[in-house]
């Protein structure tokens, strides 16, 4: 093998290995946000909001019973 070649297959495997190593960081930050973290994840949003979408599901419940009663 020539020298050239070796270094094209050593830039090669740094290359592969950079691709990786950015793979399983952004793996890791992406399953972060899945995690309830005291508000400011995506799970803790997804709760809030859950939590604000059956607030107003009674309230429409209550405002259409009270019409059905008059």
């Amino acid at each position: 093998m020539t020298l050239e070649t070796i270094a094209a297959l050593v830039g090669i495997g740094a290359t592969i290995m950079a691709a990786l190593l950015w793979l399983i960081r952004a793996q890791v930050a992406m399953l972060r946000e899945f995690k309830p973290n005291g508000g400011a994840s995506a799970r803790d949003q997804w709760t809030r909001t859950e939590a604000d979408v059956r607030e107003i599901r009674r309230r429409l419940d209550d405002h259409i019973d009270n019409h059905h009663r008059t």
